[in-house]
């Protein structure tokens, strides 16, 4: 006859027990210290690089520039008013100098975008007139034209009025008449200055090809 004895299943003493929960407690500190050296290592690797480029836009890409030679000579930058371009003004067989009522002078200027990127919108000014308070400049009568469109018709020379504005495309030139005439009708006993000079400013800005 066979005699089975269960196992024994006695309680836990306390001693037994605290022991058990140190061990637990170790693996678990054991634990958190491996966790936070692990963090610290993965930190250790981070790094940043940075690189710099420096950037502008030069006066290579776009550039207006007058002519009061041709078409294709003569091209400078006329860049201030005591620079500006003379325009030369026909001495014959109208004299502009001597002009009698009923006859008409004229002079060409050319403007010319020399880079070819970008087409150039020029504004066209109201001229300064010299000397400032002009009897002859409140008779003559100008027009500006490229030959297709006049852009200011028939304008006495003293009160052109707003400016207006012309284009001319990338790379290519634009020619423009100034035509200035003494009105058949003047009385010359009426103007008393015998003299006027105007100059125009024309001021460019680029635009989208």
């Amino acid at each position: 006859m066979t005699n089975n004895q269960t196992p024994s299943t006695a309680p836990l003493t306390d001693d037994e027990r605290n022991r058990k929960s140190r061990k637990r407690k170790a693996i678990l500190a054991s634990g958190a210290v491996l966790g936070i050296g692990a963090v610290v290592t993965l930190a250790a690797w981070n790094d940043t690089v940075f690189g710099s480029g420096e950037f502008g836009i030069g006066n290579t890409a776009w550039n207006v520039q007058g002519s009061t030679v041709s078409s294709t000579a003569g091209f400078l930058e006329y860049a201030t008013s005591p620079e500006a371009g003379a325009i030369s003004f026909s001495a014959t067989p109208i004299n502009a100098l001597h002009l009698m009522p009923g006859q008409t002078t004229e002079g060409k200027f050319w403007l010319k975008e020399t880079k070819g990127n970008l087409d150039a919108l020029v504004t066209i000014q109201a001229p300064t007139i010299t000397p400032a308070v002009n009897s002859l400049a409140d008779v003559l009568e100008v027009t500006i034209t490229d030959g297709t469109t006049d852009f200011v018709a028939n304008k006495k020379l003293s009160l052109q009025g707003a400016s207006t504005v012309i284009t001319v495309p990338a790379g290519q030139t634009k020619e423009l008449t100034f035509r200035v005439t003494l009105p058949a009708g003047a009385n010359p006993n009426a103007i008393s200055n015998t003299t006027a000079q105007a100059t125009w400013q024309m001021t460019a800005q680029s635009e989208e090809a």
